[in-house]
């Protein structure tokens, strides 16, 4: 089995959302290892010295127990074009480190930055983020994620995007798009759906 990640956005010294972070971490560690509270993030965070100016990654790596954490300076990647990719046998229901399948969809993307994973002919998310469509009221997020993302958990706990399937016909219904990570969180830019393949 893999190694599992956990990715928190270090900002200045504090770590954001990162009771976000333990839910997934629970969730993980029940459903692979039957294990209840195995890991406290805060706890093991404090044992390490961290960055107090700047924004930086929080990379921790487990399985049954903390293998490493380490702080890694972070900039948003320019995502300006997005190719759609199909794969209908790809399943990521935990973040893994081995993410072979996802490079390989990745690789597809041809001239554009980003892909576009479609399963079934029904959008899940990008490479390394989920997605949300605005329609011209409100945001919308495709209810079935290869990976439930800390972040869009967030925006959806405080109502600010609502979750239903997004069929690959109904991308040219929508305004525009955004990507959204624990790290870009929800203010990286808004992208015309005209800047997706098909």
């Amino acid at each position: 089995m893999s190694r599992l990640i956990e990715s928190i956005k270090l900002e200045n010294g504090q770590f954001h959302r990162l009771h976000y972070h333990q839910a997934r971490v629970d969730h993980s560690m029940f459903d692979l290892f039957q294990l209840k509270n195995a890991i406290r993030l805060s706890t093991e965070i404090a044992k390490h010295q961290h960055p107090k100016a700047g924004l930086f990654k929080c990379r921790i790596v487990y399985e049954k127990q903390i293998e490493s954490i380490e702080f890694l300076p972070y900039e948003i990647r320019k995502v300006e074009s997005v190719k759609v990719v199909h794969d209908n046998s790809i399943v990521y229901p935990y973040k893994y480190e081995e993410r072979s399948k996802i490079t390989a969809l990745f690789d597809q993307r041809q001239f554009c930055d980003e892909v576009l994973i479609v399963k079934n002919g029904f959008v899940t998310d990008c490479s390394y983020s989920n997605i949300i469509f605005f329609d011209g009221v409100k945001w919308i997020t495709p209810n079935a994620p290869l990976l439930k993302g800390t972040m869009r958990q967030f925006l959806l706990d405080a109502a600010e995007i609502k979750e239903k399937p997004v069929a690959i016909q109904d991308i040219p219904s929508f305004k525009s798009f955004r990507l959204i990570n624990a790290m870009m969180g929800f203010d990286g830019p808004e992208i015309e759906v005209s800047k997706i393949v098909l």
